[in-house]
């Protein structure tokens, strides 16, 4: 799905679209999220990351087990704290969302700013796994700001379907199209 209003429309239409009444979040994470729960009439459940173990999400399997959440948002690398996600600790978040029901949230905007990216992106687990969307932005890796262009992965039809209704129906501008297509031209 793309999205002319940028990542921050895409937070709020999966949320309206997904409907949980509770959803996880990381402290300190990117605020947006709590944002877009509160919007959507959820409540955001905060789990802290510690500064003694580098803000790393190594518990947050077990914190999982111990919430009534239908939704995790997971920012890699984290912002603020920069601090990437591993794919093999991602994998396993995942498969514990999904014996839990939860859609996994996994936002990717500033991945591409990361020595070899696709070791840390969930891409690679799209086709097997259907309570994951990962949101990416042509905002920042081609410094588009003013553009406002997101666009979001998942291979849950039925929650793209209900995505579509949270979002403009021509909301993606001629001129951001064309600076989209323009910027996907770039080799490097």
């Amino acid at each position: 799905i793309l999205c002319g209003n940028g990542a921050s429309e895409l937070l709020m239409a999966v949320v309206r679209a997904a409907a949980p009444e509770k959803c996880a979040i990381a402290a300190p994470s990117f605020s947006g999220y709590e944002r877009a729960v509160r919007a959507a009439g959820a409540e955001p459940v905060f789990y802290e990351l510690s500064h003694d173990t580098g803000f790393g999400y190594e518990t947050v399997c077990d914190r999982l087990s111990k919430m009534t959440v239908q939704m995790l948002f997971l920012c890699n690398p984290n912002n603020p704290t920069g601090m990437l996600i591993p794919h093999r600790l991602l994998k396993r978040i995942l498969e514990k969302c999904r014996k839990l029901g939860i859609l996994l949230v996994g936002d990717e905007c500033f991945l591409d700013f990361v020595k070899e990216p696709e070791e840390y992106s969930l891409k690679r687990s799209l086709s097997g796994f259907n309570n994951l969307f990962i949101l990416k932005a042509f905002t920042k890796r081609y410094a588009m700001a003013g553009v406002r262009l997101g666009y979001g992965l998942c291979s849950n039809r039925k929650l793209m379907e209900k995505m579509e209704l949270h979002v403009q129906p021509w909301n993606v501008s001629t001129m951001a199209q064309a600076a989209g297509i323009q910027a996907l031209t770039e080799t490097k």
